[in-house]
């Protein structure tokens, strides 16, 4: 078995449906369905990582986004500017590769912004979905593993970017400020990491289960919770 890796979007999945996570995350017998929505999402992080990254210009469809890429360029030349940025750290919070033997927590920044000299980072997650549904978790454990990498950093400006409403979500995490969140948090990722040890994955049905879920070996495929 591999070791127990774990994060955000896989924490949100797990709370969903145990077995679902299973099925899609870890064993990878079924593929999430490529809606529009995702792919549009996808996408639109293309292109905004080029814009921000290497100057490109967004397409067309995109232009009413440009706001967004020119307020993160504003940030130089008094900070370095990265986009897409793969960030691991271990389970004693240390930084680590994204795939080294000793990673516990994975993330990605869709922008991530360092301070000359580096005393504070500003990190942008885009958003691209319907409705404004920030969790809160996410920003701070994006803040966390920013911490890992970048120890003489002490404050985190953490920000969900709403494309589709032209809104933000924004949230400063402080290093010393951090343990009440994990005291939160400890006890929900240890249920994840055992059921990653005893590979018990039950079924957890809802409406999702009728149209939205690719996995149809389960019994509630296409049929959601029973009556």
């Amino acid at each position: 078995m591999k070791p127990f890796t774990w994060s955000w979007s896989k924490l949100k999945n797990w709370r969903s449906c145990p077995k679902r996570h299973w099925e899609i995350d870890i064993a990878k017998r079924y593929k999430e369905d490529e809606s529009d929505q995702l792919l549009w999402g996808h996408q639109v992080h293309e292109a905004m990582a080029k814009r921000i990254g290497r100057g490109k210009p967004l397409p067309p469809t995109m232009s009413h986004y440009d706001g967004w890429a020119k307020r993160a360029e504003k940030l130089r030349p008094e900070m370095t500017i990265m986009v897409e940025q793969k960030l691991a750290m271990a389970r004693d919070f240390s930084k680590t590769g994204y795939f080294d033997d000793n990673t516990w927590f994975r993330a990605v920044a869709d922008v991530l912004a360092i301070s000359k000299p580096a005393k504070l980072a500003i990190t942008y997650d885009w958003k691209t979905g319907g409705q404004i549904k920030p969790d809160m978790e996410q920003l701070a454990l994006s803040a966390q593993v920013i911490f890992a990498h970048y120890p003489e950093i002490d404050i985190v400006g953490t920000s969900f970017i709403w494309l589709g409403h032209d809104d933000e979500t924004a949230r400063t995490y402080q290093r010393d400020e951090m343990l009440p969140f994990w005291n939160g948090m400890w006890p929900e990722i240890k249920k994840l990491e055992f059921a990653h040890q005893t590979t018990d994955y039950p079924a957890k049905p809802s409406g999702l289960c009728i149209k939205y879920c690719p996995v149809k070996s389960c019994v509630f495929h296409g049929k959601g919770s029973p009556r």
